[in-house]
């Protein structure tokens, strides 16, 4: 009796182990779009940040935990900045991670191809799904900071704002099957 009451027991935590272990790994196509507003005047200034530029932003992420995406949603969003005299299109890249617990969660770092971005973005799950953004824009002396965090939903997109700079963000849950195929 004993014996059966263990092996029930062990079998239950087993389950229950392998269900967390299945919510933690689920995957999402992240896309954004970090772009310089060009024809911001604002009287707005910007505190010093002491931003050490030879020290690393933040952890990289392995290979394992981060993926490029095959298929990008908002190219034509990109375009439409790109041609518009108001906006440069600094960043633009899509990939492929798992978003964990926020004491499991690790940054991705973001670097332009031409070095005027630099930052990172983080994932993480608590009760909602939340993105953290810490970008800054370098331009010399004046390195204007967007800083933000918040709570996000699947599919939706979101604009973040800085009067020198802006980020559009969506996540998208991918299927199981799509992961497996890849």
């Amino acid at each position: 009796m004993k014996r059966t009451y263990f092996l029930h027991l062990l079998g239950m935590i087993l389950l229950w182990s392998l269900s967390s272990s299945a919510h933690a790994q689920q995957w999402y196509h992240v896309e954004l779009i970090v772009f310089e507003q060009l024809n911001s005047y604002t009287d707005e200034a910007w505190p010093e940040t002491s931003f050490d530029i030879n020290a690393p932003l933040n952890p990289s992420v392995s290979g394992k935990l981060i993926r490029p995406a095959k298929n990008s949603t908002l190219i034509q969003t990109a375009a439409r900045l790109q041609k518009s005299a108001d906006y440069r299109v600094l960043y633009h890249n899509s990939w492929q991670q798992p978003i964990m617990t926020r004491s499991n969660s690790r940054a991705v770092n973001i670097q332009s191809a031409d070095s005027s971005i630099s930052g990172s973005v983080r994932f993480f799950k608590s009760t909602y799904l939340h993105a953290a953004l810490d970008l800054q824009l370098m331009q010399g002396e004046q390195s204007p900071r967007l800083i933000e965090s918040r709570r996000i939903r699947n599919k939706k997109l979101y604009f973040y704002d800085h009067p020198k700079m802006g980020a559009l963000l969506q996540i998208t849950p991918i299927e199981p099957d799509a992961i497996a195929a890849e």
